[in-house]
């Protein structure tokens, strides 16, 4: 959804997922409503030298990076003491270590041209984990930590790091992750997210275009300021003042 709504602002764009299929549709959908020029790039970004390959690519067929978003990764959820080690190592490799990758493999070109903004999509367990999440929950907390720190680090060049809270949001992940945990607890899907819901003041999922609209937003010049901050979109589930 984010691709869809920086093709309405003109952006030109690198589509990376695992799914090829799903990229070339996504592309020409693009192009056909908006003339968008696209690069197709089917990666993984666990694997060694992926993210430099797409970096590289993406800067000799547009002359520049203006704008990463990292969104990668999706955490298996359950009782704490069932979770295997794999889980935990899993969760970071591709979460964790695939935005940092994709972050080191973009900055020297963002710093060279003294203008970037790159949105890391976290998510809201980082700061009010569940219990049943926690594999996500530490990877996002992480990923909150190294957000702060490259901000302020990448911020004298021109570069703007920050990053996105969603909440629970209407998205295929989320259906995923509902079957899990119903699955393992015995119960159905309705009951284990009104679990969720009922803990949302908003009464409410979130819809995909939401979170998009806050990742269009702080890859504008409109968020110059912001730096390093962590932007919780979830209904006001989190509690807390910061």
């Amino acid at each position: 959804m984010s691709a869809r709504l920086l093709a309405t602002e003109g952006a030109k764009l690198v589509l990376t997922a695992r799914n090829k299929a799903d990229l070339e549709k996504l592309a020409a959908d693009l192009h056909a409503q908006h003339g968008t020029e696209t690069l197709v790039m089917p990666l993984d970004l666990t694997q060694d030298g992926t993210a430099d390959h797409v970096t590289k690519h993406a800067a000799e067929t547009f002359g520049r990076i203006d704008i990463l978003i990292n969104s990668a990764g999706a955490s298996q959820g359950g009782l704490f003491w069932e979770l295997a080690d794999r889980v935990w190592q899993d969760s970071f490799e591709l979460k964790v270590m695939g935005t940092i990758r994709m972050m080191r493999a973009v900055l020297p070109i963002m710093i060279a041209q003294k203008y970037g903004r790159i949105v890391n999509i976290v998510g809201n367990t980082a700061l009010q984990p569940s219990p049943r999440m926690l594999p996500g929950a530490a990877a996002n907390a992480a990923l909150l930590a190294i957000t702060r720190g490259v901000g302020e680090e990448a911020a004298p060049h021109g570069v703007a790091v920050n990053a996105i809270n969603p909440g629970p949001t209407r998205t295929e992940r989320w259906s995923t992750l509902m079957n899990r945990l119903a699955q393992s607890s015995g119960r159905s899907i309705a009951e284990v997210e009104k679990d969720y819901t009922s803990q949302i003041p908003l009464g409410r999922l979130a819809e995909p275009e939401e979170v998009a609209g806050l990742i269009v937003f702080l890859a504008s010049d409109r968020a110059a300021n912001l730096i390093g901050a962590s932007v919780t979109a979830d209904g006001g589930w989190t509690k807390g003042i910061g």
